[in-house]
C-alpha cells in the first residue's frame, strides 16, 4: 500500500498551490482579454464565470501562507513592513505607469488618465489586488492576536464572521460599486476578507481540512451549493425577493464551495504530476510556472493588452457559445503572457527595478 502524500506538507503544498495560482492568473488575462481587448462581451456566461473563479483562490493561498503558528501555540504577527515592500511599492509604481500608458494602448475601457481618480474607483483600474491584500494582512493583525487566546474552531469563526460584519457594514456605506466609487477600499476588503480566512483557518487546523476536501461526501454538496450561491450573485435580477444585503452570505458561501471544488479537483493532478518519480508534463510545468510568478504577471500584463475591435463586432453578430468564445480568448491570452513573461525576465535583470515593479526583495 502506497503511504498517503500529506497534500498540505510543505513540498506538496507549494507544488500544489502553485499549480491553482497558475490557472487562476491565466484565467485573469483572459478575463482582462475579454472585457478589455474585446469588449461586448461582459454579459457573456464565460466572463461572468472566469469573473467569480479566479481571485478567491489567491486570496485564500494568502491566508494559508499568512497564518503561522508560534511554539506556544499562538498565532504569529503577519510581518506588515514586508507586506508593505511587496504590495504596496509595486502598486503605487505601476499604477503610475499605467495611468501614463493607459492613454497610448488604444483600449476602450472606461478606466482613468490621473491617479486620483484611479485611487477613488472602486477597481483601481485592476490594480486593486495587491492594495485589498495589503489591507486584509492589516486586518490580520488583531485578529490574529484575538485568535492566538482562542483554540475551539467554532470560536474563531465566530471572530472571524462579527470582524466580516463590520467590514460589510462599512462597505455598504463607503462604497459603491455601480458608481465606482471607493476611496478607502472597504468594498473589495468586505468581500474576500471571508476567503482569506478560509485560508488561514485551512492551516490552522489543516488535519480537518485535510479530511474535508478528501471527503467523498463533501464535492457533492459543494458543487450544487456552489452553483446556487453562483446563480445568486451573478444573476440576482432572476431573484428579486432576496434582500440587497444577501450577496454578504451567498459571496462566502461560493467561495467556500469553490476552494473545496478546486482543491478536490486539483490535487489527484498534481499527485500525478509531481509524485515521486514522476516527470510533470509540459502543461503542468507551465502551469507551475505561471503560479511562480503570478504577481508579477499580474502587475505587468495590462501593458500587453491590445484593442481586438476586429473581432467584436463579428464576436457579437455570431453570439458565440462559451466554447468558441473561450478558445479565442485563451489564444489571445498565451500570447499576453508569453510577452509579459519576457519583459518581467528583464525586468529582474536590475534588482532595483524587480523591486520597484514587481515587489521582488531586494536581497
Amino acid at each position: 500500500m502506497k503511504p498517503h502524500i500529506d497534500m498540505i506538507g510543505f513540498k506538496k503544498r507549494i507544488v500544489y498551490f502553485d499549480l491553482l495560482k497558475g490557472i487562476a492568473i491565466f484565467l485573469v488575462v483572459m478575463g482582462h482579454v475579454l472585457t478589455m481587448c474585446i469588449r461586448g462581451v461582459d454579459a457573456a456566461f464565460l466572463f461572468k464565470f472566469i469573473g467569480q473563479v479566479h481571485m478567491p483562490v489567491f486570496f485564500f493561498i494568502s491566508g494559508y501562507m499568512t497564518y503561522k503558528g508560534t511554539e506556544q501555540g499562538g498565532w504569529a504577527r503577519p510581518k506588515l513592513g514586508k507586506r508593505f515592500l511587496q504590495l504596496i511599492v509595486p502598486f503605487v509604481v505601476m499604477s503610475a505607469l499605467w495611468v501614463w500608458y493607459f492613454p497610448h494602448s488604444h483600449l476602450e475601457s472606461p478606466l482613468h488618465d490621473n491617479l486620483p481618480d484611479l485611487y477613488r474607483s472602486y477597481w483601481k483600474d485592476g490594480y486593486w489586488f495587491t492594495l485589498c491584500l495589503m489591507q486584509l494582512c492589516i486586518v490580520y493583525w488583531p485578529v490574529s492576536v484575538v485568535m492566538s487566546r482562542i483554540k475551539r474552531l467554532w470560536a474563531q469563526v465566530m471572530v472571524a464572521a462579527i470582524v466580516y460584519g463590520g467590514l460589510a457594514a462599512l462597505s455598504m456605506a463607503f462604497a459603491d460599486e455601480e458608481a465606482n466609487l471607493d476611496l478607502a477600499g472597504v468594498g473589495l476588503l468586505a468581500r474576500f476578507f471571508p476567503v482569506f480566512m478560509m485560508g488561514v483557518l485551512a492551516h490552522c487546523h489543516k488535519d480537518g481540512f485535510n479530511r474535508l476536501w478528501h471527503s467523498e461526501w463533501a464535492l457533492l454538496p459543494a458543487i450544487v451549493v456552489g452553483a446556487l450561491s453562483f446563480y445568486a450573485v451573478v444573476y440576482p435580477w432572476d431573484l428579486p425577493w432576496l434582500p440587497v444585503y444577501a450577496e454578504f452570505i451567498s459571496i462566502p458561501v461560493m467561495h467556500a464551495c469553490l476552494m473545496v471544488v478546486a482543491l478536490a479537483m486539483i490535487e489527484p493532478w498534481s499527485n500525478r504530476e509531481y509524485g515521486e518519480g514522476c516527470r510533470p508534463s509540459m502543461i503542468a510545468r507551465f502551469f507551475n510556472h505561471l503560479g511562480s510568478e503570478s504577481l508579477g504577471i499580474y502587475l505587468c500584463h495590462y501593458f500587453f493588452l491590445f484593442p481586438l475591435t476586429m473581432l467584436r463586432q463579428p464576436v457579437t453578430d455570431m453570439g458565440l457559445a462559451t466554447l468558441p468564445l473561450a478558445v479565442i480568448s485563451a489564444a489571445v491570452t498565451l500570447c499576453i503572457i508569453g510577452v509579459t513573461l519576457l519583459v518581467m525576465r528583464l525586468i529582474k535583470c536590475s534588482r532595483v527595478l524587480g523591486f520597484l515593479m514587481l515587489g521582488k526583495p531586494l536581497r
